[in-house]
């Protein structure tokens, strides 16, 4: 009897064995190689453009802002990626916004999409700011570019992540010119 048990017991061991060194095998290679990083997402205004200003007999304001938004994903996974969505506001209230269909970007590359913000002139002229802002020359912005999505890496381990930029640039419409966009970015992952 105990002979037919010593065969069961070493076959038992050794996928016993087997196993932690397998688990052990899949844990290291998850912490190193396949570990699911965060993209860097960064959005910039590549260009406004001032169609249209007035401030007289009614307030008028034809204004764009071109956005563009670079991300990089360090993964050995593709990152897909929801609907990006950009919103500009002008002191707090939403005056425009451009949404990018959603999309993928391969493993370890980066990928660019440009999209164009039309401001809303009834939204920037009806707000209280605008006139002794107008007649200063300088309208100030903000936009804030949302992107969020997943990787999943062996098919298995999903990370999500998420982030948000928020650039703030000052318009000077009679002059058709803008300064330089300072933005801040906020990397959410899990």
């Amino acid at each position: 009897m105990a002979t037919r048990k010593k065969p069961a017991l070493i076959c038992c061991g050794a996928l016993l064995a087997a196993a932690v060194v397998l688990a052990a095998v899949f844990t290291a290679l998850y912490f190193t190689v396949f570990r699911p990083r965060s993209p860097r997402v960064t959005a910039t205004i590549v260009g406004t453009r001032v169609s249209a200003f007035a401030l007289l007999p009614s307030p008028a304001l034809n204004l764009t802002f071109d956005v563009s938004v670079a991300a990089y994903n360090p993964n050995r996974a593709a990152f897909e990626y929801g609907d990006v969505a950009t919103v500009v506001r002008y002191h707090g209230d939403a005056v425009g916004e451009a949404v990018v269909p959603r999309g993928e970007i391969g493993a370890q590359a980066s990928a660019e999409v440009r999209t164009a913000v039309v401001v809303d002139a009834v939204g920037v002229a009806s707000s209280p700011y605008f006139p002794l802002e107008g007649i200063a020359g300088a309208l100030p912005f903000e936009t804030a570019t949302t992107v969020a999505g997943k990787a999943v890496v062996l098919g298995v381990f999903k990370i999500r992540a998420s982030s948000v930029v928020t650039c703030g640039v000052t318009v000077f419409p009679l002059r058709k010119e803008s300064t330089s966009p300072q933005c801040t970015s906020t990397v959410h992952v899990g």
